[in-house]
This record gives C-alpha cells, structure tokens and sequence, in this order.
C-alpha cells in the first residue's frame, strides 16, 4: 500500500515525540524493599530525554538511535506496527527524517516511575508539530511510555509504545 508522504511521516513523529519531556511530576511509586534516590533517578531519565530530543530536533536519527538499547525483541510499538529491531527502527526514523526541515515537540503531564534501581518508566501525551521541506507543516496529539535502562552507565530506551489518534 502506498502512502502519501504526510501519512507516512505520521509514525516518525511519534517517534521523535516520545523522547523530550519538560519536566517531571514526582512519581508517587517507590520500589518496595529498595533504597533508591527515586528523584535522582527521575532527573536522569528526563535528562536523556532532553538530549535525545536534541539528536532528534536536529534531525540526526544515528545520534538520536545512540540512546536507544540494540535489541531484537520487538523494541517500538507504534499505532499496532511493531519494530523488532534497532535498525528496522532506525531505517523508518531515516526515512521519516526525508523532507523535513523542523520539529516541535510539547509535552503535557510527563511523569516518571521508578521501577528499579536501573530501570524507569516514563509516560506522556503532547502534540507535536512538523514542518517540511516544501512548507507544509502537520501537528498531531501523542501518547507514549517508554522503558529506560541503565547500560553501562548510561540511560537507554528499551521499549518504546508510541499511539496517535486518529485524525478527525
């Protein structure tokens, strides 16, 4: 099935969306029977996300995919496709980069849960808006919630589930 370009640049947005967060809401679940600096750990997530964002908004999908685990385990879900791997993942964002010239990521409510010492949940909805080479822009509501993990030091996506409604 062939999809004009605007419907197909739709799934890259959400992508791109479910990495900035503005601020985080302090997550009311603590791991029980675990001595966690919960905040510290919830700073350090937003804080990714942050630069993430930045890889992303400056359309750099291979600095942007840096922060993302290498999996072959169904790593992105998104509107019911799933991406099984890191490069199949990173192959669609390339693709989805094709054409643009911005990017405008707003989150609403961000929130952070901490699961484990290295391992955090981040859930968020927002809009986000895209502009293309030719002038045309698009702006689209989001959902998402992604999977960090600690990996050598570093916080890393480990799975990602991206929705976007259905345009009215």
């Amino acid at each position: 099935m062939k999809l004009r370009t605007s419907h197909r640049l739709v799934p890259l947005f959400a992508v791109v969306a479910g990495f900035l967060a503005g601020s985080a809401l302090r997550a009311e679940f603590k791991p029980s029977g675990l001595n966690v600096d919960t905040a510290a750990i919830e700073r350090a997530v937003l804080e990714t996300n942050v630069q993430m964002t930045t890889a992303a908004d400056s359309l750099n999908a291979e600095a942007f995919f840096d922060f993302i685990v290498d999996t072959d385990k169904g790593l992105i879900v998104q509107n019911g496709t799933i991406f099984r791997t890191r490069q199949e993942a990173l192959a669609a964002v390339k693709r989805g980069f094709q054409g643009l010239v911005q990017i405008d990521r707003k989150f609403e409510n961000p929130q952070v849960t901490v699961v484990a010492p290295d391992a955090a949940l981040l859930v968020a909805d927002g809009s986000v808006a895209a502009t293309f080479a030719d002038g045309r822009t698009m702006t689209s509501r989001f959902a998402v919630s992604l999977v960090f993990v600690l990996r050598d030091g570093r916080w890393k996506v480990l799975h990602g589930h991206y929705s976007m409604p259905p345009r009215n």
